[in-house]
């Protein structure tokens, strides 16, 4: 019996030391093999027909680059009506798209983001209130700074609202329901002031999974997480997108919010129109040509 014990555990470093191998073999091949990926985050809002949030995350492994690109919801963009049905108005709002698209939400807001931006992108990622809350609480929450007081209270919110942060030089932790109100939170900026803190909380939460998750603990982490939201990333790409956003250097990343300016006279009420010119050179930046920001004067 004893001998069996001392067997065993001469057997289970060796295991683990081979398991360990392995991974760090799919790992490196997963860095060098991946190209160029562009993702559409979506967050739908409390009704779940329209997106509340999007933004195409554009990771280049080789680079070590992870750029984000975040688009108002209020965005004025060309709608592939004939696919979804004489109901549909275009241009319109890019919430709406996917609200028109039903079903096909996810591909026609794609759709509109790739003839708006004229880039192909490869996946997309939706999640809703729950999924969200769910996912930075798989993570642990997220410590931010939140530099200003932001209060805010609608009872009558599906759910409600109740959003109280008091500024502070030290981070506060946030778990997956102060997250939620964080990101909701529009203030007098309104959805733009909004998308400007969906941006740095996205980049924290990045952090937050980069710090914490080993390579032995990714496969189970995915997998928890694809639960969780609605995507057309397979369990494999998933892991190995993963493994290659574990090498991004976080510091490097750049992010911008759409080139435009509000127009509250439009027929469609009030639209965010984009720049085109502003709006093409930072598609080329951030997507077709990336390269690490430049260094600040000085260093």
């Amino acid at each position: 019996m004893a001998t069996r014990r001392r067997t065993r555990r001469r057997i289970l470093p060796v295991a683990a030391a081979v398991l360990l191998l392995l991974i760090g073999g799919w790992a490196a091949m997963a860095w060098f093999g991946t190209g160029p990926v562009n993702v559409l985050l979506m967050g739908l809002d409390e009704g779940k027909t329209r997106t509340d949030v999007v933004v195409l995350a554009h990771l280049n492994p080789r680079k070590g680059l992870l750029n984000l690109l975040s688009l108002p919801r209020d965005t004025l963009v060309e709608i592939d009506c004939e696919r979804v049905g004489d109901w549909c108005v275009t241009p319109d709002k890019l919430a709406h798209a996917h609200a028109y698209g039903g079903e096909q939400g996810p591909e026609v807001t794609t759709a509109a983001v790739e003839r708006l931006l004229g880039v192909n992108i490869d996946y997309f990622v939706r999640v809703d209130f729950e999924g969200f809350q769910r996912v930075v609480d798989l993570l642990g929450g997220v410590d931010m700074v939140i530099d200003q007081d932001m209060h805010y209270e609608d009872p009558y919110a599906d759910p409600p609202l109740y959003i109280h942060f008091e500024a502070s030089e030290e981070p506060q932790h946030l778990d997956g329901q102060r997250a939620l109100e964080f990101v909701r939170y529009r203030g007098a900026t309104g959805d733009i002031g909004r998308t400007e803190r969906t941006k740095q909380f996205l980049v924290a939460l990045a952090r937050k999974a980069k710090e914490t998750q080993s390579l032995t603990r990714l496969p189970a982490v995915i997998r928890t997480g694809l639960e969780y939201v609605d995507t057309d990333i397979d369990v494999r790409t998933a892991l190995t997108l993963a493994v290659a956003a574990l090498r991004v250097d976080l510091d490097q990343t750049q992010m911008v919010t759409l080139p435009g300016y509000d127009d509250p006279g439009h027929h469609r009420g009030w639209v965010w129109v984009p720049n085109e010119e502003a709006v093409a050179d930072v598609v080329d930046r951030l997507i077709v040509n990336p390269q690490p920001p430049a260094a600040e004067p000085g260093e």
